[in-house]
């Protein structure tokens, strides 16, 4: 799952949004009844919590790598944007 890709290749869709798609509300649902029935002291409610746990970490991992690749090329993007900004409020010329 660990795959490095490409700003391009992070766009489109595949089947890890998938994954992701269905694990996100999973784990919300599993994390949120596992913590109210662990509360009120119900075993199943850490049996819940556990599998809300896993389903997290599994969209994260699956996730993660296509969020880093674009976030990389945003703060490349933003970092050339901040360098033509500063050049063009100091009056220089413009590359």
């Amino acid at each position: 799952m660990a795959k490095h890709y490409t700003p391009e290749q992070a766009e489109k869709w595949g089947w890890e949004e998938l994954v992701a798609c269905i694990l996100s509300p999973a784990s919300y649902i599993f994390v949120s009844l596992g913590l109210a029935l662990a509360i009120l002291l119900i075993p199943v409610g850490w049996v819940y919590l556990a599998i809300g746990l896993i389903s997290t970490l599994l969209m994260y991992f699956v996730i993660d790598p296509k969020l880093r690749a674009i976030s990389d090329e945003y703060e490349r993007n933003q970092a050339e944007f901040l360098k033509h900004v500063e050049s063009v409020s100091k009056w220089e010329d413009v590359e």
